[in-house]
Parts: structure tokens; sequence; C-alpha cells
């Protein structure tokens, strides 16, 4: 998975002791899986994937029961793929190694030309 984008989301809820509810879906992750087994990973916890998307929410499954991530928690996710919604923003965020974070317009913002 490109380490490049990483999309900063909250635990939403939280229905089930295995199951995790984030604010990220179809729009900010793609639903194209390349061949892979997730829509994306849990920075941090690369093993952790979203198996499911709907337009504005994903779908985490644990493993095994856990109370990590609380409601409200703030998760980072690596995409998969991010080609096909890079048209939805107005600006990409760039982290650099050093951590300082540079905000670039998207030029493709609603551009299907």
């Amino acid at each position: 998975m490109p380490a490049e984008r990483r999309t900063p989301t909250r635990s939403s809820s939280r229905p089930t002791p295995t199951r995790i509810v984030v604010d990220a879906g179809s729009k900010a992750l793609s639903s194209d899986l390349l061949g892979q087994t997730g829509h994306g990973a849990v920075q941090g916890h690369e093993e952790i994937v979203v198996t499911a998307l709907s337009e504005e929410h994903g779908v985490i499954e644990l493993d095994a029961p856990s109370d990590w991530p609380r409601v409200g928690e703030r998760l980072r996710l690596i995409p998969n793929h991010a080609c096909v919604v890079s048209n939805l923003f107005d600006r990409v965020n760039l982290l650099a190694a050093d951590g300082t974070i540079e905000a670039v317009p998207v030029a493709a913002r609603g551009r299907v030309d």
C-alpha cells in the first residue's frame, strides 16, 4: 500500500466488539481493490484493514474483540489507491519525513475532462 497518502478519520461507531465504523468511505478511499484484501489499512496497525465501504463510511472487522479504538478516537488510514478520489478534494496535505505538513491545491478538483 502506498504510504504517501494518509486519510485522517474517526471511529464513529462500535456496533460490536469486533466491528469499527469509520467516517471515511468510498469518497475518501477508493472502492477499487486492485487485487488487495482491503480498501486501506490503519497506520501503525497495517494488519487491520477496511473491509467494506459505503459512500461516507468504512467498516473494519477485527479478528478478536477489542475496546480499541473508542468512538471518536482519531485514526489514520493508508488507502490502497487514491487516483479515483483526488478530484473530490480541494487540497491534499503532504506529510514530510520531519513531520511538517504542506497543503497543496488539487488541480483536478471537479474535473472530468
